[in-house]
């Protein structure tokens, strides 16, 4: 399994599921094991997640306007915003860079 660097120390020590759980700009972000550094996602992190969520929201909002029976555009309208948070989470494991924490804690 293939391991991200650390902005702070430069050593592979972050797991693919580690770096999803970092968060992105405005969390307080995870520990590096090794040298304790505070990391995030970094802006393309941020980007990517404004797009999906976005695009939920608009498949949300032609549900709405489509089906009538609250029931069908409730139930329907949750499998993009549930497909756009696991793309997010997937993007975050896989993709992009980890930055140091800017956030004071």
């Amino acid at each position: 399994m293939k391991k991200h660097i650390c902005p702070h120390c430069g050593e592979r020590t972050f797991t693919p599921l580690m770096k999803a759980r970092c968060g992105g700009m405005s969390s307080v972000g995870k520990h590096c094991p090794k040298c304790g550094g505070r990391c995030v996602n970094g802006k393309v992190s941020l980007a990517v997640h404004s797009v999906l969520l976005l695009a939920a929201l608009v498949m949300i909002v032609y549900m709405r306007l489509t089906f009538v029976e609250p029931s069908e555009w409730l139930w329907k309208g949750l499998l993009p915003l549930a497909a756009a948070l696991a793309l997010g989470f997937l993007f975050d494991m896989f993709f992009g860079k980890l930055i140091e924490a800017i956030r004071l804690e």
